[in-house]
This record gives C-alpha cells, structure tokens and sequence, in this order.
C-alpha cells in the first residue's frame, strides 16, 4: 500500500502511476483541467492562473507527461476512456497546445470542451478535432448581470456563442448562474427565467443552472443564499422545460428529452489529470497540485503530481458514488460498483426518504421527486462549502505561495466549526 500523503506537502506522492491505476477496477473516465484566463472572473472558485512567460508551454509539456504515465501504466485501456472533459480556466485560449494534448487521449466515448463565448470563432477547430460537446459559460444573457459578475463577453456575445454551436455540436450545453440577480437591484427578478427560456428556444441540448456559491475566498464570500426563491425559481423552471419539450434530468440541468447530457462530475470513475485535477477510483480520491510550479516540478521530477489523497474505503466509495447518483435524480443501489453489503446499506438509506416523500421507488430505482431535488440542492450546496472549500482553501496555499492567488480574499474564508473539523481532518496523512 502507498504511504499516505499530506495536503500541500511537495513531493507527498511518492507512488508510480501504476498503484494508481490499481485502485480502478472500473473504466475511468479523463478530466484534464487548463487553468489559464486570459481575465480572472472574481466568482469564480476553480483553480486558475494569467497566462505570463513561458508558463503555458511548460504546463502543457507537463499535462502531456502526466497524460504518457497513466497510459505507460495501463490507463485507460484497450477501449480508451469512457469520455473526455476538458475545463478551466479557459481550454479554448490556447487551441494548438489543446489538440496536442487531446490526440494523446484515447476514448470510446464524447470529447467535450468548456467554451468563452468569445472564443466563437474557435468552434470550428473544436468540432475538427473531433469535440462532440460544448459547454458555453454564458453565466447570463443580461448585460448588468455579466458586469456585475465581470464577464469578459457581453450578452451578444453569447446569444452568438450559442447560436454558432446549436447544429455543429452533437451536444450543446450552456451554464447559468440562477441566483446572481438576487445580488442587487430588483429589476433584474425574472433574468434567470428569460435566459433559461431563450437558451432552450435556441435549441441547447442541455442547460446547466447553478447557485452562485458564496466561497468564502472570493469577493461574493458568505452572503447568504434565499433557499425559498431558489426552490421556487427552479420548480418554474422545471415547469417551462417541460412546456418546450425538456426535463429536469438532474438537481441543476435541464434536458432535451431524449437527449445526451454533459457532465463532468457525474462520471462513475475519473482519472483527472493537471493542475488541482482530481481522481475517483472507486474507494480513493485523489487530488493534484494546484500550484503550477509545484505540478511541473513534480513532473519533471519523475513523479506524478498528487499532493492528497483521501482513502474512502468500499462503504465511503458507495455514498460518494450514491450522492452523485442522487445530484442525477435517481439512486439505484444495484448498480453501485460496491459489495453486495455496501449496496444493501444504501438501499436501506433511501427507504427514509421514500417515507419522507423525497423519493420514490420504481422498482428498487429511487428517483427524487420536487422535494427531494430542493433538498439535495440545499445539500450539495452544503457539502460543497463544508468539504470542498476547506479542501481548496489549503490547495490555494500552494498558489499564493508561488505569488499567483492575489484573488484569494483568505480573510473571507469560512471558519465554523464544520468547516475547522474538515481543515484539520484534510491536513493530517490519511490512514
């Protein structure tokens, strides 16, 4: 067994790439993450940098190594990675350096790319590359919301980002955020509805629609979120999906029946590979530098850049797979990549929640109802900022410490006691 690793400690990871690819006994999908902006959005909380020096062509030499060792150690397999998901940061700045990377990456499956609708006119590359989906981050389609959010493109911009992709793309997903105009003036009431409606009269296969999460280390940190305008303003968009011909496929999407769905983060294995990239094998998550120069030193050094893992075991695998499994709307035990035991114990987990009324059973399918999506919208924002963003919060370390952070506000950081539990938990070697 590996030794345990230590959360921002340089060089923690002292394994080969093949004790990874020991920990998947599933096909894996690929996350690769490019976390250059050519603009740093301020609410953003993902991991990105300015693209200065020689920076871009060191990490994307190092993206391409950590790509060679999981293939040298057995990954992904004969049939290539279930799917492909490329985000940011910005994937489309650097479109050569891009294509050299995915040509790298074998898949059975779709290849999919985060787009800045400014970027339009590299849409065309995309699809040549063999990019089956495109996911635009419109945010909004109102001007004073994407200033207040500082968005690098205006609403036209987007309008023509979505226009241009809708018929070129197998697959068109477009991001909205659906609280941002609770941030201010009460003119803007309504703007979330209007997008979603616009950009489902366009023909996007997919719409993505988020909370703006408050995290503490970002200028929108800890405002308080409105749960019951949130509740509402998603149970109307569900009504006008379905009115158009679409349905709310999970907590925060909405789908062209019939359609395919984009996701990154519903997959049931990953391998993600570059800078604070993570990796589910199963009974292990693991997690890479966030530090760009602590990710290419690693590299250059012979050793892939995993600065943590957390080992979750069989029964912790099978929650983390049966929550993910819920965010899609519907929990079926029996297809849980998990021991008979472990399956039977979430089995027993949803029949509560039937009696509560936030599920219903088809069948030994649990599939959420109205109440339960406001729910589990309510806890996957929950466990978002009291497991992720202290997670985050120590990675970031790694980046203010290479002068790159200046728009981490530490100051806003959360620090309650859930959030101190997890900090301390995540900062000690895993057993």
């Amino acid at each position: 067994m590996d030794s345990p690793q230590v959360v921002g400690q340089p060089g923690a990871w002292a394994g080969p790439a093949t004790a990874v690819a020991r920990m998947f006994q599933d096909p894996p999908g690929a996350y690769l993450h490019v976390p250059f902006c050519s603009r740093i959005c301020p609410f953003c909380p993902y991991n990105k940098v300015l693209p200065r020096g020689d920076l871009p062509a060191r990490y994307f030499q190092a993206l391409r190594t950590e790509v060679a060792r999981y293939r040298e150690a057995g990954l992904p397999g004969p049939e290539g990675f279930t799917s492909v998901y490329v985000g940011g940061g910005t994937p489309t700045l650097f479109l050569d350096e891009l294509e050299s990377v995915l040509a790298a990456v074998p898949t059975s499956g779709e290849r999919a790319v985060e787009v800045l609708p400014t970027h339009v006119d590299r849409l065309p590359a995309l699809r040549a590359m063999g990019v089956d989906a495109v996911s635009i981050g419109a945010q909004s389609l109102d001007d004073r919301l994407l200033r207040r959010l500082r968005r690098p493109h205006d609403a036209a911009t987007a309008l023509a980002a979505i226009r241009a992709a809708v018929g070129t793309f197998p697959l068109v997903d477009v991001d909205l955020i659906v609280d941002a105009e609770t941030e201010g003036d009460a003119q803007l009431r309504g703007t979330f509805l209007r997008d979603l409606a616009t950009c489902l009269d366009l023909g996007a296969d997919q719409v993505s629609a988020y909370p703006l999460m408050r995290f503490g280390y970002t200028p929108f940190g800890r405002a308080r979120h409105d749960r019951r305008r949130e509740h509402a303003l998603l149970a109307r968009a569900t009504e006008l999906a379905a009115a158009r011909g679409y349905e709310r496929r999970s907590v925060w999407t909405f789908n062209r029946l019939g359609s395919p769905g984009y996701s990154s983060i519903t997959r049931r294995r990953f391998v993600g590979m570059g800078a604070g990239a993570s990796s589910f094998a199963g009974a292990d998550f693991l997690v890479n530098h966030f530090g760009l120069d602590a990710y290419i030193a690693a590299l250059d050094d012979d050793r892939l850049p995993i600065a943590h893992r957390l080992h979750l075991g069989a029964a912790g695998g099978a929650a983390y797979e049966a929550f993910w499994q819920a965010y899609a709307g519907r929990i079926v035990p029996a297809e849980l990549a998990a021991s008979p035991g472990a399956r039977a114990v979430v089995r027993g987990m949803c029949q509560p929640l039937r009696l509560t009324g936030l599920v219903t059973d088809e069948g030994g399918r649990f599939a959420l109802t109205a109440a339960g999506f406001d729910v589990f919208h309510d806890l996957e924002r929950a466990v978002t900022y009291a497991l992720i963003e202290p997670l985050w919060a120590q990675m970031l370390d790694e980046q203010r410490r290479e002068g790159r952070a200046a728009w981490v506000d530490e100051g806003r950081a959360r620090r309650g006691l859930a959030w101190r539990a997890v900090d301390r938990v995540l900062a000690r070697p895993t057993p």
